[in-house]
């Protein structure tokens, strides 16, 4: 299976995505002060190594969806946590990088098969 590579980094992404979102301020991890762009960064990878996993549309447009969901699903769950808070730029950020991530993976495909 060529993608093992890809199953590998998406799952790691979740996880780190996940872990990241729902940890306390005083947990000692610090990502700087540009957290829309950690956002953005975050599902840009995401949705990029999803574009890679699937080649059918269906699945394809499924997943970022999912991907849309779980990056809602996570600010919600931030409310509950102890100094952080839910935030409706944060899931702009995100949507916005799983549209860039996806189309990245997109002309970079398209690249690839053209040149072979």
């Amino acid at each position: 299976m060529k993608n093992k590579g890809f199953v590998f980094t998406f799952i790691c992404v979740v996880t780190g995505i996940g872990v990241l979102s729902l940890i306390p301020p005083e947990s000692g991890v610090e990502l700087g002060d540009h957290d829309k762009w950690n956002h953005f960064i975050a599902y840009s990878i995401l949705a990029l190594n999803w574009t890679f996993l699937k080649t059918n549309q269906k699945v394809f447009w499924l997943g970022l969806g999912v991907c849309f969901i779980y990056g809602l699903l996570l600010e919600f769950l931030q409310g509950f946590i102890p100094g952080r808070e839910s935030s409706l730029m944060d899931v702009l950020a995100n949507t916005g990088g799983i549209v860039i991530g996806s189309a990245i993976g997109h002309i970079i495909k398209s690249n690839s098969r053209k040149r072979y």
